[in-house]
């Protein structure tokens, strides 16, 4: 039987956070899930732990690669040994609610969106909240996508078949962004949960942590898309406006 849901985790010397990240996704009201984890020649223990959790659990099903990969063909590689016809995103550090799932399947159904999302509570690298949640509209277009991207991959619940019109590329860059990007530029309808189902770990040494390595990736990123000269600085100025509310404001 095919389960409703594959959740999707790429793992890298993540052996501090993985087995709580895991176990929120095990944990889901909706259990007619599978959680495929593709760990990147992790050398910090990662794959143990995960392999500990797969003898407990068979909902979850551990890949480890053997040549390096990056963000984007980790997740890639975990999306082709996915059964379920709806794909979900969970990175290695963040947390889900335990209905983020069930919540997420009934406003697809409710609306017809493909392409769902929720606002995320922040917490520091500990793991402790500081209080600040990044909210979301109810819908986003692949336009506004470019002026500040709202959607945060650990929100994501997306219909496998759209996913596969445009996997994620670009591992180097804000590969999410592209991805979104390419998928709203499809027609897809979303639908977004102002509500913070996620638990959204803000981290010094992550793309979006380092905001000057995250911007030079945005500049970059808006170049990958075919983004012109003139348009770019505008993108890249909503950008950079966009990232002061949500930080700093």
């Amino acid at each position: 039987m095919t389960s409703l849901v594959s959740v999707i985790i790429p793992t890298y010397r993540c052996a501090g956070t993985i087995e709580q990240s895991v176990r929120s996704a095990l944990s889901q009201t909706v259990s007619d899930i599978e959680v495929v984890a593709v760990d990147d020649m992790s050398d910090d223990g990662t794959a143990d732990i995960l392999h500990a959790i797969e003898k407990q659990d068979p909902r979850l099903k551990v890949i480890e690669l053997t040549e390096p990969g990056d963000a984007a063909s980790t997740r890639n590689c975990a999306v082709r040994a996915a059964k379920a016809d709806w794909i979900a995103f969970l990175d290695s550090d963040d947390l889900w609610e335990p209905d983020k799932l069930a919540r997420e399947l009934a406003a697809a159904k409710e609306t017809g969106a493909s392409f769902v999302y929720t606002a995320a509570a922040c917490m520091d690298e500990t793991g402790a909240p500081t209080g600040k949640v990044f909210s979301v509209p109810d819908s986003v277009t692949a336009k506004k996508l470019l002026y500040g991207n709202d959607v945060i991959t650990s929100t994501v619940l997306v219909k496998r078949a759209l996913y596969e019109t445009h996997p994620m590329e670009r591992g180097d860059l804000h590969e999410d962004l592209i991805c979104w990007y390419h998928l709203l530029k499809t027609g897809a309808k979303t639908a977004g949960i102002n509500e913070p189902l996620v638990r959204y770990r803000v981290s010094k040494n992550s793309k979006s942590g380092n905001k000057r390595k995250s911007a030079v990736m945005a500049w970059k990123t808006y170049r990958h898309l075919g983004i012109g000269f003139f348009p770019r600085i505008a993108c890249f100025f909503g950008y950079c406006l966009h990232g002061i509310r949500r930080y700093w404001l």
